[in-house]
C-alpha cells in the first residue's frame, strides 16, 4: 500500500548545536553549544567562525566561515523512520556527513541559489558564490545526485568527483578531485606559538585549505585558511592536541581530498629571548612564569654533539666552555621540572683570551702590554685591589694591546684583560695576575693565575 507523502502527519524536530567557534549567530543572536535550533533558523558565521549541527538521525553538517545559511525543514513523520532535512545554503561553504537515509520519505538536501545537492546517505561539501551565480560539490564519500535548477536532468556525482555548476546551465561533467597532500614532514609535537605545518605540493593546485580541530571528526573546528603554498601558518591557539588536516584547491575552486594527522601544541611557557653573548657566558631575558631555565651547548646545530647543558635558577650561566666555534639554545623550566620549548638555536664563538700581560716601569709610569690578536680587535684592561673586580681602579677600553697609567700606591693589586672583536664579541678574561709594590721594592708582576670564567 502506498500513501501519499502529503498524508503523513509531519512531526517537527531539533538540530542540535554541537560545537560553536568565533562571531556564529541563529536569527541574530549568538549561538552556544548545546542549545536546540529549529527549521527555519538562520544561521550566519563570521570571517573566523564555525558552527557544528548535529541532527536527530546523528547525521553532522559544519557551517564554515563567511557562510549564510537556513535550515528550512527538519521535521520526521509520525509512524515512519526517517527525517526530512532541507538546508538553504545563500552564501558560503558548509561540509556534512549524513547518516544512512531510511523510511519512504526520509531526504537529505543542500539547496542553493543555483543548484540543488541530494543524498540519502554520504559525505560531501557545497559551496555558494552568489556574485559568481555558481554552486560547487565535493564528494569525499558515498554519491550524490546534483540538479541544476531550471537546467536538465540531475547529475550523480560519485566519491573522489566534484563539479561547478553555473546558473541556467546543465551540470558539467563531474572531474576527479585532486589528491590528498602528503603530512610527512609535519612534526607530532609543535613547539611554538606561531605554528608552521608544512605539507607536500600536489600537481595541479593552486592553493591548499588547512584547518585545526579539537576532534578527529572535525566538529569542533578552531583554526582555517587558505594558502598558495606549504607551510600553513596559524597563530594565538592555546597549547593543546589537535587534528589536522589540508586538500588542494584546483583551478576550478574544487577542493580535493583530505589528508589528516595529529598534532600536539606544546608552546609554552615560551622560550627565553637570547642576549648576544658575553664570551662563554650566556644570558637571555627572563620569562615570568617560568621555574628555570636549561641551556644546552652544542658542536653542531643539530646539538647531536653536546659540549655541556646547565640548569639555571637564573637567566644567565657561566659555561666555561674552552675556545671554539659552538652553537646554543635555551629552555624555560616548568615547575615540576619538565622542560619547556627550546629557543632558535645561536651561534657561540668562544675567544682565546689574550696572552700573559707584561710590565714595563719608568717615571713613576706602568705601561703594561701583552701579544696582539687578530686586526681589528679592541681591548678590554681592568685594575681593582682585588680579583673580585667588583671596583676597578680601571676599567678602560683601547685599540691597542698595550696601556701606560700612572703608578698607584704601594700594595697588591689584580689585573685581567680581555678582547673584543670587531662583531662585539668578547673573549674570556686572561687568566688574573697579581702586581705588587712596598716602599723599598720595585714593581713586580706575577705570571698568570689558574684561569677564571
Amino acid at each position: 500500500m502506498r500513501i501519499p507523502e502529503g498524508w503523513l502527519r509531519v512531526e517537527p524536530r531539533f538540530a542540535r548545536v554541537l560545537a560553536v567557534q568565533g562571531d556564529a549567530t541563529a536569527d541574530g543572536r549568538p549561538l552556544a553549544a548545546g542549545e536546540t535550533l529549529p527549521g527555519g533558523a538562520r544561521l550566519r558565521t563570521g570571517a573566523e567562525a564555525f558552527v557544528t549541527l548535529l541532527m536527530p538521525d546523528d547525521s553532522r553538517l559544519t557551517v564554515q566561515p563567511g557562510s549564510l545559511a537556513r535550515l528550512d525543514k527538519v521535521q520526521g513523520f509520525r509512524g515512519f523512520d526517517g527525517q526530512d532535512t532541507r538546508v538553504y545554503l545563500e552564501r558560503g561553504r558548509l561540509e556534512t556527513v549524513v547518516t544512512a537515509q531510511r523510511g519512504p520519505a526520509a531526504r537529505y538536501q543542500v539547496r542553493t541559489p543555483t543548484a540543488v545537492v541530494g543524498v540519502r546517505g554520504t559525505a560531501f561539501r557545497v559551496g555558494s558564490d552568489v556574485a559568481a551565480g555558481s554552486a560547487q560539490a565535493e564528494v569525499t564519500g558515498g554519491e550524490v545526485r546534483m540538479n541544476s535548477l531550471g537546467a536538465g536532468p540531475a547529475t550523480a556525482l560519485p566519491a573522489g568527483f566534484g563539479v561547478v555548476a553555473r546558473a541556467g546551465a546543465p551540470i558539467p561533467v563531474p572531474r576527479p578531485l585532486l589528491a590528498a597532500p602528503r603530512l610527512d614532514g609535519v612534526p607530532a609535537v609543535l613547539e611554538r606559538v606561531a605554528i608552521q605545518l608544512p605539507f607536500a605540493a600536489v600537481e595541479g593546485a593552486l592553493r591548499y585549505r588547512a584547518q585545526l580541530a579539537r576532534d578527529e571528526a572535525f566538529n569542533e573546528v578552531v583554526a582555517d585558511g587558505v594558502f598558495d603554498a606549504s607551510p600553513a601558518r596559524f597563530a594565538g591557539l592555546p597549547d593543546g592536541d589537535y587534528w589536522l588536516r589540508v586538500r588542494a584547491i584546483d583551478d576550478a575552486g574544487l577542493e580535493g581530498l583530505d589528508a589528516s594527522r595529529p598534532v600536539a601544541l606544546r608552546a609554552r611557557p615560551e622560550p627565553p629571548r637570547s642576549a648576544v653573548p658575553n664570551a662563554a657566558r650566556l644570558s637571555w631575558q627572563p620569562v615570568p612564569e617560568a621555574a628555570g631555565y636549561r641551556v644546552q651547548v652544542s658542536r653542531d646545530a643539530a646539538f647531536g654533539d653536546l659540549a655541556g647543558e646547565w640548569d639555571s635558577a637564573t637567566p644567565a650561566v657561566d659555561t666555561g666552555l674552552p675556545p671554539g666555534a659552538y652553537f646554543w639554545r635555551v629552555a624555560t623550566l616548568r615547575g615540576d621540572g619538565r622542560r619547556g620549548p627550546w629557543g632558535d638555536a645561536q651561534p657561540l664563538a668562544v675567544r682565546q683570551a689574550p696572552g700573559p700581560v707584561s710590565l714595563n716601569v719608568y717615571n713613576s709610569r706602568l705601561r703594561f702590554a701583552w701579544p696582539a690578536g687578530p686586526g681589528g680587535r679592541i681591548y678590554e684592561f681592568q685594575l681593582a685591589r682585588d680579583a673580585s673586580f667588583a671596583e676597578p681602579l680601571i676599567s678602560q677600553r683601547i685599540g691597542e694591546p698595550a696601556l701606560t697609567v700612572p703608578a698607584p700606591g704601594a700594595g697588591r693589586y689584580a689585573l685581567r684583560v680581555r678582547a673584543l672583536d670587531a662583531d662585539g664579541v668578547a673573549s674570556q678574561w686572561s687568566a688574573v695576575q697579581t702586581l705588587s709594590h712596598h716602599f723599598v721594592l720595585p714593581w713586580s708582576l706575577s705570571a698568570p693565575a689558574v684561569p677564571g670564567p
